[in-house]
């Protein structure tokens, strides 16, 4: 399930240039946040402070990229020069900041299909207006001779324009949905869900087809997990060339707290990796003061882990075990792995 990582900003990259973005070359293991770019602002002027949230500073590409070539340089000598000058031109008073904002970083990875090497996710990150949204291409697809991973690559990109054109800080995932199902015409399916921090309210406002997800963790320990949708077991609710649209999208609205965590995936991570095992890592993570990146990493290498492991209780495993109570099931399942980690701060 092959998946760009996009948080896109109308200076930076203009939308014309979208498809190049989304046919970069593809390595395996990707996962960046926006502490790079802080952290480069912050470096070049350590007098004045970083534009936090701007409309280009927490705007940034992270995609797959040639390893040789290391991270992609996001701004010139000129572009920071630009920024900071911005900053200094732009004053907010403390009650229009967002009380809390969302940190985010991503892992994707894709099983190893040479014949589809993008795999079948994909997922876009747009900090700016604080959303995220994750998307699985069906696979039963295949059989027809068709790559449903194309067809989730256009959803995501087409979900991040449409979150552009929505109102900042009044994101409406389902409304999200709805414009990028209509703009979408690649054939396939995929599972999809829109996650948006409302920064008025302190709330996260979720929309969800199928079987992809998120937990909500607080105190390293998960306090709601975002319900499947599926109309038997591993058929879960789809967008695309089938009978669901978003209309059946489940809605969601949930209170956060400081300190929260989003762990956000599809079936790829929730089939592999229990939730107790993620409340440990989760703590673990907590205790050492890990990055959203670093944690991001750690919960997808154990999904992948058990994911090849032809004995481990997974939650696949036992799911397969209540629909076919006569026969013994272990192990993981096989598949493609996105895990997006946003720490509420």
């Amino acid at each position: 399930m092959g998946a760009c990582i996009s948080s896109l900003g109308h200076d930076q990259y203009p939308f014309n240039k979208f498809d190049e973005v989304f046919n970069l070359p593809h390595k395996r293991y990707f996962g960046f946040s926006s502490y790079e770019i802080h952290n480069q602002l912050e470096n070049i002027n350590s007098n004045k402070k970083t534009l936090k949230y701007s409309h280009d500073a927490d705007l940034y590409f992270s995609f797959p990229i040639d390893t040789t070539l290391g991270h992609i340089d996001q701004y010139s000598i000129k572009k920071v020069d630009e920024l900071l000058e911005i900053n200094e031109r732009l004053e907010f008073s403390s009650n229009k900041l967002p009380c809390l904002k969302m940190v985010v970083a991503s892992l994707y990875l894709p099983k190893e299909n040479p014949k589809k090497p993008l795999g079948e996710d994909a997922h876009f990150i747009y900090e700016l207006y604080q959303t995220i949204g994750i998307s699985d291409g069906v696979g039963g697809w295949a059989k027809k001779g068709i790559d449903a991973g194309i067809y989730a690559r256009e959803l995501m990109k087409n979900s991040l324009i449409a979150t552009n054109n929505e109102p900042k800080g009044h994101v409406n995932p389902k409304r999200v949905l709805q414009e990028a199902y209509r703009n979408t015409n690649s054939e396939g399916s995929s599972t999809a869900c829109i996650i948006t921090l409302n920064p008025e309210k302190n709330t996260i406002c979720a929309a969800n087809v199928g079987d992809s997800g998120f937990f909500l963790i607080r105190k390293g320990r998960i306090i709601y997990k975002s319900p499947i949708q599926e109309r038997s077991f591993n058929f879960p609710y789809q967008l695309g060339n089938c009978r669901d649209n978003p209309s059946v999208a489940h809605e969601m609205e949930l209170n956060i707290e400081k300190d929260d965590i989003l762990i956000v995936g599809t079936d790829g991570m929730f089939d592999n990796i229990n939730g107790s095992k993620i409340e440990e890592i989760v703590q673990r993570g907590i205790n050492e003061k890990l990055k959203a990146e670093e944690l991001a990493s750690q919960i997808g290498n154990v999904a992948l882990y058990s994911s090849f492991d032809r004995f481990a209780d997974t939650p696949f495993a036992r799911a397969a075990d209540r629909e076919w109570p006569s026969q013994i099931h272990k192990g993981g399942k096989v598949d493609d792995i996105t895990v997006i980690v946003a720490y509420i701060q």
